[in-house]
């Protein structure tokens, strides 16, 4: 009987070894899991900030607990990022290019050999991403040419290599396509006002880069042109519009790369590649309208590089009407952030730890942060901008008309001459109301009224800049079900083509909810590089301030890059090469002790020789590089418990035996 007892005690003590094994194994989805269910109340709804006092103090501080763990796990990956960095020498357009341009004016650098390095990079990497559609290698030389005969005093940028957006920046001889297939061999006769002086600051323009027809969405992606490929991940999409100049920011084919943004076409393929996006106040940069449309601006890896480049590309006309002085205590300032989709659609976790831990990085710096919703009702701000979006389908079809001699029709978007939303667009443009323009500019009016009050107590809103990381390059821009009934919208009346454009949208718009009401507002808006999933995939977050409040966004970017918070995707990856390098030496070192002494000596030389040379080749060949997809080993939220809880489960497992025992030997 005593074996007996003694055989269910030792089994009573597998199980539950085996238990908390799993328990063990699990921690980090439960630890995930937990952030989602505290920040939402027993209804499933974010708490609202007119809640009691004692249940938002509780909700804050179960977001204040939450962010910490969130906080630290990214910042282990922060600190490992630096410190590889650290002993890794940069590619040198992976440098800031203040910096190079400083290496070109003292001789360090050959200008001619920096231009011939960089489109030896486009021809090596543009076979995988479809970031770059043009180039012109003489233009670049006859550019260098005329740069050595100017003064190198006054030209932040001297001699540095930079990649224009195939979309409304004219160079004359570049091509102006608006991504229409019927204008394929449209040329620009003409450079304008933004590009002269992209040039007077010492840039080399070198090429153009990919963007979706007309710049309507969030995917770079087009009829003419082909989609662009986010150099994380080949199978996901970098953004739009602006997708194949954050593509090369981040790939490091060049430091900078110019786009533009009328809806979030700078900052989302920021979050989604990795890079800066600044999208500046309204007005404030050459040759922009005052009222809200079209932003033009860069993306770039160095705030210092955004401050230089939003200093020498300002009108300085508007710069003294729009811009407003640094608060002298930038602690002082008050910080808002949401958790909450404008639209009312899903967030993803990802997006939401994003924010927390800007969230406890902030407070830890001392600023008050606090949970705020903006006042805009997002649907019928969203409304409004698809108004707007109006005038893109009618210019298509006058373009049409110029080329094709004929209006567009839906046999134009089965051929593939036209996306289903440009041929939405003209078709709704032909029934629309003439008070349109008037509830389009009565929405602008109202937004920068609720903006401004909202300003006043929160200079800057933090958000997510996306809702999701990049999305698949097999994820359509519009729903199949959406595209048949957007093939036959001519039929529908006004109201009824406009709910068939909103709900076509929204696919997309549900993974970028948050960047329009910026420009719609006229509000300078920033994206920062401070997350990266699990799965190794970029998110940013978006500081939004009031108009005018360019330089305290930065000033902020500063601080978030000086604490090491920002991550780039060439840090990333030797922060992975190191941890891959490092797993397989741990292998081989184990393995050493059980083979044979002289063989194991020759099995770790050859293993470590194929890791250097791996990451080595990884370093000096993109198209390895980019060719990369193996799993990200990153740090998992709630690992830290793993060892006292699989402790503490022992001990309660060896006390319940024990317990077991005795009450049966008392049976006896």
């Amino acid at each position: 009987m005593k074996s007996h007892h003694y055989s269910r005690f030792i089994r009573l003590v597998a199980t539950g070894v085996l238990l908390i094994g799993n328990i063990n194994l699990a921690t980090p989805v439960l630890a995930d899991s937990s952030i989602e269910n505290q920040v939402t109340n027993k209804n499933g709804q974010t708490p609202s900030p007119t809640m009691s006092g004692n249940s938002q103090v509780a909700t804050d501080q179960a977001n204040t607990t939450q962010s910490e763990e969130i906080y630290t796990t990214n910042h282990q990956l922060r600190e490992t990022t630096q410190q590889v960095n650290a002993q890794v020498s940069q590619e040198v357009t992976e440098q800031p290019a203040g910096k190079i341009a400083q290496d070109v004016k003292n001789g360090t650098i050959d200008n001619h050999q920096l231009i011939d390095h960089v489109y030896q990079k486009i021809h090596q990497s543009n076979q995988q991403l479809n970031n770059v559609i043009y180039v012109d290698p003489v233009n670049s030389q006859q550019q260098l040419e005329k740069l050595k005969n100017e003064e190198k005093t006054g030209k932040p940028f001297y001699g540095v290599p930079i990649l224009i957006k195939g979309l409304g920046q004219a160079y004359k001889g570049y091509p102006n396509t608006e991504g229409l297939p019927y204008l394929k061999n449209n040329t620009y006769h003409y450079t304008n006002n933004f590009v002269k002086k992209l040039q007077k600051m010492g840039f080399i323009i070198v090429g153009s880069t990919n963007f979706p027809e007309l710049g309507l969405i969030n995917i770079t992606n087009s009829n003419l042109n082909g989609v662009t490929h986010n150099p994380w991940d080949l199978t996901r999409n970098p953004g739009g519009s602006s997708g194949g100049a954050t593509a090369s920011v981040a790939a490091g084919i060049v430091p900078i790369a110019t786009g533009n943004d009328a809806g979030g076409s700078l900052r989302i393929p920021a979050s989604w590649s990795g890079v800066i996006g600044l999208k500046p106040t309204q007005g404030l940069i050459t040759g922009d309208s005052m009222t809200p449309s079209v932003v033009n601006f860069t993306d770039t890896r160095s705030i210092d590089d955004t401050v230089s480049l939003l200093k020498g590309l300002m009108d300085n006309k508007h710069a003294q009407k729009l811009l407003k002085p640094l608060p002298k205590d930038l602690k002082k300032v008050n910080i808002a952030y949401s958790l909450t989709s404008p639209v009312g659609t899903p967030i993803s976790q990802d997006a939401k730890n994003a924010v927390l831990s800007a969230v406890v990085f902030l407070r830890r710096q001392g600023f008050n942060v606090v949970e705020q919703n903006s006042p805009v009702s997002g649907v019928k701000m969203m409304q409004a901008y698809y108004l707007g979006a109006l005038d893109d389908g009618s210019m298509a079809n006058f373009l049409a008309q110029q080329k094709l001699h004929r209006n567009l029709t839906a046999a134009d978007v089965t051929n593939g001459l036209i996306s289903p939303m440009t041929y939405a667009l003209y078709e709704a443009s032909k029934k629309a109301p003439k008070n349109v323009k008037q509830i389009f500019n009565d929405e602008l009016k109202l937004v920068h009224e609720q903006m401004t009050a909202f300003h006043n107590q929160y200079p800057v809103y933090l958000t997510p800049t996306t809702a999701t990381v990049a999305p698949l390059n097999n994820d359509p821009a519009y729903l199949p079900e959406y595209v048949m009934k957007m093939l036959k919208i001519k039929d529908l009346s006004f109201e009824q083509q406009m709910q068939l454009i909103y709900d076509s949208w929204l696919h997309g718009l549900s993974k970028t909810p948050f960047t329009q009401l910026a420009n719609l507002a006229g509000e300078p808006a920033l994206s920062l590089p401070t997350y990266v999933s699990a799965a190794g995939l970029p998110l940013g977050i978006q500081l939004e301030g009031d108009q005018g409040s360019d330089f305290l966004l930065l000033e902020l970017g500063k601080l978030f890059e000086a604490q090491h918070q920002l991550i780039f995707l060439n840090e990333y990856r030797s922060h992975e090469v190191k941890q891959t390098k490092s797993a397989q030496l741990a292998v081989i070192k184990d393995h050493n002790k059980i083979a044979n002494g002289i063989q194991n000596i020759r099995v770790i030389n050859q293993d470590e020789a194929t890791v250097i040379n791996k990451s080595n080749q990884r370093r000096n060949n993109d198209k390895e590089l980019l060719n990369q997809k193996e799993q990200k080993a990153l740090p998992r939220t709630g690992s830290d418990r793993e060892l006292p809880l699989l402790t503490f489960g022992l001990i309660f497992v060896v006390m319940l035996g024990c317990l077991g025992t005795i009450k049966l030997n008392k049976q006896k």
